[in-house]
């Protein structure tokens, strides 16, 4: 195991992620973000260098025991041989068992193997969402979004005063570790929303740590009116203009996202992103 601590040696990983598109999304997502001031104290780590075969983008293990919430805690995972990935997780201390983290990944074999991996460390493992993955193409298609031309309504960004309202709306939120993360997300990440002429958001998306598209949302009473592929555009710029790639995950019954998101171009890729929340069986 080797925790890849240079500039040199992250941006050598990086080419190869690319090439491994876009099972390799999560992982590719945190090295940019750590090169960008490394908001979320994440490292990344790999089986062996320069030729790997696993790779895990954690918390920095200084940092870790810090952060009061199991979603700042995350991990993303990558593999091209599920073996090696096992016999990192299962011979070595790539992951903190000590205490409560969210596994993502994008390989079918990562939630399946996390099982017998928890189980193991006298942990369980619970499929919290399975979400299917898409990316936005360049250049993005904005023939679809709406004039805002005489509107009320202005972009912004998110700030820290709204976090109240984008918990009581999140699907795994309402509660005070979801409210801790969120508020991190936005003081560390860009993000996009649409503000009404009060001043209070009824459409917006975030930005997570493995740069990911997250919490794209649009208030009840303003559906249906292109918002959210408004706000998604506005954040995919940001995006491409520091080159990270767009992308994100939706669930396959949500067919009105999944609607908006192909009038924007969207790819829906063939993998699903895996949410397993990892769990002490002491604490359940």
């Amino acid at each position: 195991m080797l925790v890849l601590d240079s500039q040199e040696e992250l941006q050598v990983l990086k080419k190869e992620l690319q090439s491994c598109f876009p099972e390799s999304l999560k992982v590719y997502g945190a090295i940019l973000n750590i090169s960008q001031e490394n908001p979320f104290h994440q490292e990344v780590l790999v089986d062996s260098w320069p030729s790997f075969r696993a790779v895990i983008a954690r918390p920095q293990r200084e940092k870790a025991s810090s952060m009061t919430n199991y979603f700042a805690r995350s991990c993303a995972v990558f593999y091209r041989d599920l073996g090696a990935y096992q016999q990192l997780v299962k011979d070595t201390d790539a992951i903190d068992w000590s205490q409560e983290f969210l596994l993502n990944g994008l390989q079918d074999g990562v939630y399946q193997m996390s099982r017998t991996l928890a189980a193991a460390k006298h942990f369980s493992a619970k499929l919290v969402s399975q979400t299917r993955v898409f990316v936005l193409q360049k250049p993005l298609n904005r023939s679809a979004t709406t004039s805002m031309a005489g509107s009320e309504l202005k972009f912004s960004s998110l700030n820290v005063t709204q976090v109240t309202l984008l918990n009581d709306t999140w699907s795994v939120g309402g509660h005070e570790q979801s409210l801790q993360y969120l508020t991190q997300l936005i003081s560390s990440f860009p993000s996009s929303c649409l503000l009404d002429a009060g001043g209070c958001p009824i459409s917006w998306v975030l930005l997570d740590q493995f740069g990911c598209l997250t919490h794209a949302y649009t208030m009840p009473a303003h559906r249906g009116k292109g918002y959210i592929q408004q706000v998604i555009a506005a954040l995919a710029q940001k995006l491409e203009k520091i080159d990270y790639p767009v992308y994100g995950d939706v669930l396959e019954n949500n067919t009105s996202m999944k609607r908006a998101l192909q009038c924007l171009g969207a790819h829906f890729t063939s993998c699903f992103l895996f949410y397993d929340l990892h769990t002490p069986l002491g604490l359940q």
